[in-house]
């Protein structure tokens, strides 16, 4: 079964998104997503979707979960209806699936996952999508890395681990 591991940054308050995009160009959380994600297979909601312009991120399989049967995709990115489905592409490609966003898929995620990489930005942005709390009686953090902010990082951030206990 492919290891299942969902990869997000936040604000100190939870924020993740605002208007249908991520308000902050971390390179530091950038360059560790690329490395958590590239070769991998990654599954992603719409909204998640139409943020990235039509373009499906590269040297990834980009699944996209939906309901919507309807629903039209960029070269690039592949429609899938179930999680089953979604893992099942990640087991015969023999890679990990890396959840990706939004939040409706990360909350889908949550009971399955294996693991859990946040990147905590020290900052008090308040956008319109928030994660909820990690809840520490499930999942076990450990910081795997920080950063000062500097002239790539707007924020002090810490990204921190998270496995089940």
């Amino acid at each position: 079964m492919a290891e299942k591991i969902l990869i997000w940054a936040q604000t100190n308050n939870g924020t993740i998104a605002n208007n249908g995009e991520i308000p902050w160009q971390e390179k530091a959380d950038m360059k560790f997503f690329r490395q958590q994600t590239t070769q991998q297979v990654v599954v992603m909601g719409r909204n998640t979707m139409i943020a990235f312009h039509g373009h499906a991120l590269p040297n990834r399989i980009n699944l996209v979960l939906t309901h919507d049967k309807d629903l039209v995709v960029p070269e690039g990115f592949q429609k899938v209806y179930s999680k089953a489905e979604a893992e099942k592409i990640a087991d015969d490609a023999g890679k990990k699936l890396a959840v990706i966003g939004g939040k409706g898929i990360y909350q889908s995620y949550l009971t399955d996952a294996d693991i859990l990489y946040v990147t905590y930005l020290d900052t008090d942005f308040h956008g319109d999508v928030l994660m909820e709390p990690i809840d520490k009686t499930i999942w076990e953090g450990t910081s795997f890395a920080t950063g000062s902010a500097d002239d790539d990082n707007d924020f002090d951030y810490e990204v921190v681990k998270f496995t089940r206990r």
